[in-house]
Protein backbone atom coordinates (compact mmCIF):
# COMPACT_ATOMS: atom_id res chain seq x y z
CA UNK A 1 0.00 0.00 0.00
CA UNK A 2 1.59 3.41 -0.97
CA UNK A 3 0.93 6.31 1.45
CA UNK A 4 0.18 9.27 -0.04
CA UNK A 5 1.61 12.53 1.17
CA UNK A 6 -0.22 14.59 3.69
CA UNK A 7 0.99 18.10 2.25
CA UNK A 8 1.63 18.92 -1.63
CA UNK A 9 4.51 21.25 -2.94
CA UNK A 10 3.98 24.00 -4.77
CA UNK A 11 5.77 27.05 -4.92
CA UNK A 12 4.94 30.24 -2.58
CA UNK A 13 2.94 33.25 -3.25
CA UNK A 14 2.51 35.75 -1.01
CA UNK A 15 -0.15 37.83 -1.11
CA UNK A 16 -0.83 40.41 -3.87
CA UNK A 17 -0.80 43.50 -1.49
CA UNK A 18 -1.38 44.07 1.88
CA UNK A 19 -1.72 47.31 4.07
CA UNK A 20 2.01 47.82 4.76
CA UNK A 21 2.80 47.79 0.80
CA UNK A 22 -0.08 50.66 0.81
CA UNK A 23 1.61 52.73 3.39
CA UNK A 24 4.81 52.60 1.54
CA UNK A 25 3.11 53.82 -1.85
CA UNK A 26 1.60 56.19 0.36
CA UNK A 27 4.75 57.81 2.04
CA UNK A 28 6.51 57.65 -1.89
CA UNK A 29 3.53 59.62 -3.07
CA UNK A 30 3.53 62.36 -0.18
CA UNK A 31 7.37 62.52 -0.34
CA UNK A 32 7.63 63.16 -3.93
CA UNK A 33 4.34 65.69 -3.80
CA UNK A 34 6.41 67.65 -1.10
CA UNK A 35 9.77 67.92 -2.96
CA UNK A 36 7.92 68.79 -6.19
CA UNK A 37 5.89 71.62 -4.56
CA UNK A 38 8.87 73.06 -2.43
CA UNK A 39 11.02 72.82 -5.96
CA UNK A 40 8.28 74.98 -7.56
CA UNK A 41 7.96 77.25 -5.08
CA UNK A 42 11.48 78.19 -4.81
CA UNK A 43 11.21 78.40 -8.57
CA UNK A 44 8.51 80.79 -8.80
CA UNK A 45 10.22 83.17 -6.06
CA UNK A 46 13.27 83.09 -7.48
CA UNK A 47 14.81 85.95 -9.13
CA UNK A 48 16.92 83.48 -11.56
CA UNK A 49 15.15 84.67 -15.06
CA UNK A 50 14.43 88.23 -13.97
CA UNK A 51 16.05 90.82 -15.75
CA UNK A 52 18.92 92.35 -14.42
CA UNK A 53 18.50 96.06 -13.40
CA UNK A 54 21.13 98.64 -13.65
CA UNK A 55 21.87 101.62 -11.01
CA UNK A 56 21.03 105.16 -12.68
CA UNK A 57 23.37 107.26 -10.99
CA UNK A 58 26.12 109.17 -12.31
CA UNK A 59 29.48 109.31 -10.89
CA UNK A 60 31.69 112.48 -10.03
CA UNK A 61 34.33 113.67 -11.91
CA UNK A 62 36.55 112.45 -9.44
CA UNK A 63 35.63 109.16 -10.19
CA UNK A 64 37.08 108.96 -13.31
CA UNK A 65 40.59 109.34 -12.06
CA UNK A 66 39.89 106.08 -9.96
CA UNK A 67 38.71 104.00 -12.91
CA UNK A 68 41.46 104.60 -14.80
CA UNK A 69 43.66 103.56 -11.87
CA UNK A 70 41.46 100.40 -11.82
CA UNK A 71 41.98 99.75 -15.32
CA UNK A 72 45.62 100.08 -15.43
CA UNK A 73 45.74 97.92 -12.24
CA UNK A 74 44.14 95.06 -14.17
CA UNK A 75 45.93 95.48 -17.03
CA UNK A 76 49.12 95.48 -15.51
CA UNK A 77 50.46 98.96 -16.22
CA UNK A 78 51.72 101.37 -17.22
CA UNK A 79 52.52 102.79 -13.85
CA UNK A 80 53.95 106.11 -14.68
Amino acid sequence: MKRKPRTTARPFRPDALNWIDFLVMGAIALTFIVIASTTISHAKASDYNDPPTFSTETGRSSDADLIKARIRLAVGGPWN
